[in-house]
């Protein structure tokens, strides 16, 4: 039988507690918003501010005229017949993981921007300089990719091919191509963000491999690391171009680990690349 003492002890309590749970859930409220603003605010920084009032586009291949294209970038190979056949099986159809690139980075944008990625490709005219663009692929793959890298004028990575016809990237004055290790294939690639000369709060980035798995391989690695991207290029307030070289197994594109990195650090001028860390980092 409760006394009247129990009975006054639980009413004050009941009135006691109320305003407690009510300040708890308001400070878990709290603490999730306050580290969610703050990732927008780092995203509009990596991103740029014109983030806010112009559309980003997330650009690939037309793969209209494929076969012309394969054709010039297959012609006149001085390897023989080995050097070509290294590594067949390691080209998937052309365009296989677009769908799954542009799903993976229309959700970053959606959740830090809260704004949708708009697709294009690469063909289209109503892309300018002034746009905020992610192009899929590299420069004999993608023209906007090429583009924006004449635009750029920037030497911080070079994509070719080497004497034998394999394609590789340039790093400060290295050559990174695919590689053959046990009964696995390495391939390579790179996030490459330069400046847009023309509007410097609309950057370009570039996410490409040697093949569709490094080339979705990049594009995770941007999802998964952007915020460690600008803490490493852009301090002290200063949006940086910069490269980083990815090397990813064929066939497992999320255990990507990054192989070097090259930065601009004065981003008003173009001056010679700087290795910035020649580091092996695992991303999984």
């Amino acid at each position: 039988m409760l006394t009247l003492g129990t009975t006054l002890a639980n009413f004050l309590r009941a009135q006691a507690m109320a305003p407690c749970l009510v300040l708890r859930d308001l400070t878990k409220q709290v603490s999730n918003i306050v580290p969610e603003t703050w990732d927008r605010f780092n995203f509009r920084r990596f991103w740029g501010e014109g983030i806010r009032s112009t559309d980003a586009y997330f650009v690939m291949d037309s793969y209209e005229n494929v076969r012309l294209r394969n054709n010039f970038r297959n012609a006149d190979p001085s390897g023989g017949p080995e050097d070509r056949g290294a590594f067949i099986g390691t080209e998937l159809i052309r365009g296989s993981f677009c769908p799954q690139a542009a799903a993976m980075l229309t959700a970053l944008f959606l959740r830090y921007s809260g704004k949708m990625l708009r697709i294009a490709n690469d063909t289209e005219p109503s892309l300018k300089r002034d746009a905020i663009l992610i192009c899929y692929g590299t420069p004999d793959m993608n023209f906007k990719t090429f583009d924006i890298e004449a635009w750029s004028g920037s030497s911080l990575c070079q994509f070719l091919f080497t004497e034998n016809g394999q394609r590789a990237f340039r790093l400060a004055g290295q050559l990174h191509s695919m590689e053959s290790r046990g009964d696995a294939i390495y391939d390579k690639a790179i996030v490459l963000r330069l400046t847009n000369r023309q509007e410097s709060n609309h950057p370009h980035v570039v996410c490409a491999g040697l093949t569709e798995w490094g080339s979705l391989a990049a594009v995770h690695y941007l999802t998964k690391n952007w915020k460690d991207l600008r803490k490493r290029f852009d301090s002290f307030g200063q949006r940086r171009d910069f490269c980083v070289l990815l090397e990813v197994q064929c066939g497992q594109f999320e255990k990507v680990r990054e192989l070097t990195s090259v930065v601009w650090w004065d981003s008003g001028s173009a001056p010679n690349p700087a290795l910035v860390s020649g580091h092996v980092r695992a991303h999984v």
